[in-house]
């Protein structure tokens, strides 16, 4: 049964402060999980009633926590705790679980303080307001998938001999069947198609990893089949090489085994994003697709926990 409790765990530079059942900091009240301001820009004719809508937009997400600790017994050591975590020059993360679910949200420090009391010897309160640019709440997990995988066929039951048989008729009569010149242990996948399933409340962006496992690659490209857009990068791979491509809003890059190469890009390319729902994506490159693994990494956003 999900306990109808809610736990926050906030991390920054190196340092966590956990809230919620279980912990020494109590959350008394918590506002902005659920979803952030909305913005819409509209425009008038003078000779229709009401306006047009032209567009809109979530603003930032704030979010207010009020917390106490649990006890007054270290007081001190947890008052100078509070102060070195709350870092304003640091950027955080929040792990946010209400009834069971789980969400990730990175925040700037907007503003906090301590509760006032009467005097030194009662519990410490805090009141924290946190900035989060990015509104979006984010999936703990990261999916990912090679669309040119290896899939083992090594199974068991697998008998093995206590010493080495000097004929067929040596064996296990069970084993014999597996007496041939050369066994497959796996074999290699290419499906130039692969579907991913956003199960998020918006599009959200994905990672390419183009690895040239087995030899030269030339102009590797990735399209989203259903809206026909494709990132395309005018490049030669050599055995080894790694090209990343990251159409995340926000962390957009193209990069050669760590070395920005966006200048590389095919002008007509578009850095797609996920929609909602299940994405067909296909892989392919002017010369030599084989020779790759293609990896593919994404998050799906979330607008409330």
């Amino acid at each position: 049964m999900t306990k109808n409790i809610i736990t926050i765990e906030l991390t920054c530079n190196g340092k966590t402060l956990l809230m919620g059942p279980g912990e020494d900091i109590d959350i008394n009240a918590v506002t902005g999980l659920e979803s952030s301001e909305l913005e819409i820009s509209t425009s008038d004719n003078a000779l229709v009633d009401g306006a047009s809508v032209d567009g809109k937009k979530i603003k930032p997400r704030a979010i207010h926590i009020e917390a106490s600790f649990k006890s007054n017994k270290d007081n001190a050591a947890n008052r100078a705790a509070v102060i070195k975590f709350f870092n304003p020059k640091y950027t955080g993360k929040a792990l946010i679980t209400c009834m069971g679910v789980s969400r990730n949200i990175e925040y700037e420090l907007e503003g906090w303080t301590f509760k006032k009391t009467k005097n030194v010897d009662q519990k410490l309160g805090i009141i924290v307001d946190l900035l989060c640019p990015d509104p979006y709440m984010l999936n703990v997990d990261n999916f990912g998938k090679n669309m040119a995988n290896i899939t083992p066929l090594f199974a068991f039951p697998w008998m093995m001999l206590s010493r080495r048989a000097s004929g067929k008729l040596d064996y296990n009569p069970k084993a014999r069947g597996l007496l041939l010149g050369g066994a497959t242990m796996g074999y290699r996948t290419l499906h130039k198609e692969v579907v991913l399933a956003n199960d998020g409340d918006v599009s959200t962006g994905v990672q390419i990893q183009f690895i040239a496992t087995r030899g030269e690659v030339t102009n590797p490209k990735i399209t989203n089949t259903l809206t026909g857009q494709y990132m395309r990068v005018n490049i030669v791979m050599q055995q080894g090489d790694v090209l990343l491509i990251d159409t995340n809003e926000r962390h957009q890059v193209i990069t050669l085994n760590g070395v920005n190469c966006y200048q590389k890009i095919d002008r007509k390319s578009e850095p797609f994003q996920l929609d909602v729902g299940d994405n067909y994506l296909e892989y392919d490159a002017d010369v030599n697709y084989t020779n790759l693994d293609v990896n593919l990494f994404y998050t799906p956003k979330y607008l409330g926990v």
